[in-house]
């Protein structure tokens, strides 16, 4: 029997709005307690240990955290450029991990990443939070269902036009820190395409655009997709609008009927429907880290830890998804549609 007073520490890499969310889940589940807290500013790594726990520790450096053995799992909520150099080396100290995304920036990282995570008998959870929202956990239970039939279009749309105000602000305007939009924002698209239809991507031909000149990357993209089942889809990403609000779209077209965000229309479902049904739930509509799942992601993962029960997205699984971004950044780059190579 597992023992259900078992408590685990948890060791947060970061100090960012979004390592505020995940010391506030930690808090909040029975079975966790906050370890330890690191940063690249110690300063900003103890005003955090303070407001959650002061009896947790400070640590100076990453390998101190590491080879803490307080620390059971490690939630990594560093900048990009870090994620998948500091999951590497978590995984292979034996931590189990959450892992923001995107869990990689790069082609090489991703290779690396996957190496450590087959080695690793660690286990793992990604924030692809979308997969958590009430709106998709409807969605998916609506399509199980099989409430439109067949799917033979999919589109998801991740639109956020990151202002100077944004916490991320001062580095995710580099490409060598963020990897790109559709690498930082436009991979929950891409994971909630996967999700929701259960279809792997088989090629990918994009464009892109820039209309601000306080990023060194192109701030817009958009890209048609062919799944591997034959069916088609498109894909964007655009951190372009200033001055429009948040929208995370999901359009899917099906042989008995369609879903538009969270508008069904479903003859399997209604037969005498004739207008889209609302569902009463709410809806992904702001990108603030705040409306985030936080708390059903870390505890879910709680209780895959403690009683095996299933996680909804661990780091094999959001390679998957952030195959598909790394391979539309490089399409626009390169004006050529690209293959999905698979693992």
């Amino acid at each position: 029997m597992p023992d259900d007073t078992k408590r685990l520490g948890v060791a947060i890499r970061g100090a960012g709005q979004v390592a505020y969310e995940h010391a506030r889940a930690v808090q909040k589940n029975r079975h966790l307690y906050l370890a330890g807290v690191s940063s690249r500013s110690l300063e900003g790594a103890q005003k955090l240990r303070d407001q959650f726990d002061p009896r947790a520790k400070v640590y100076t450096d990453f390998e101190s955290m590491l080879s803490d053995r307080a620390v059971d799992i490690v939630s990594i909520c560093m900048p990009n450029y870090l994620h998948a150099k500091e999951a590497v080396r978590a995984l292979d100290a034996g931590k189990d991990l959450i892992l923001e995304k995107p869990v990689a920036i790069s082609e090489e990282e991703l290779v690396d990443l996957r190496r450590a995570a087959r080695r690793s008998k660690s286990r793992s959870v990604v924030s692809f939070v979308l997969r958590w929202h009430p709106l998709v956990r409807n969605l998916k239970t609506l399509l199980a269902k099989n409430a439109i039939g067949e799917i033979y279009f999919t589109e998801v749309d991740y639109w956020h036009g990151i202002r100077k105000t944004f916490a991320s602000y001062p580095w995710i305007r580099f490409q060598e820190y963020a990897g790109g939009a559709m690498i930082t924002g436009g991979c929950h698209a891409a994971d909630m395409a996967r999700y929701l239809t259960g279809k792997e991507a088989d090629e990918i031909f994009a464009y892109s655009c820039r209309k601000r000149d306080d990023f060194d990357y192109d701030t817009t993209l958009v890209a048609s997709v062919k799944f591997k089942d034959g069916t088609v889809g498109k894909l964007s990403a655009s951190l372009d609008g200033l001055h429009s609000p948040y929208q995370f779209n999901i359009n899917l077209l099906g042989t008995e009927g369609m879903i538009r965000d969270n508008r069904v229309y479903s003859k399997n479902l209604f037969p005498e429907q004739n207008d889209f049904v609302a569902l009463p739930c709410a809806v992904p509509s702001s990108g603030a880290v705040t409306h985030h799942p936080f708390q059903e992601e870390i505890d879910q993962f709680v209780d895959h830890l403690l009683y095996g029960t299933p996680v909804f997205c661990d780091v094999l699984e959001a390679c998957r998804s952030q195959e598909i971004v790394l391979a539309i950044e490089e399409s626009a780059r390169t004006k050529r549609p690209v293959q999905i190579k698979g693992e």
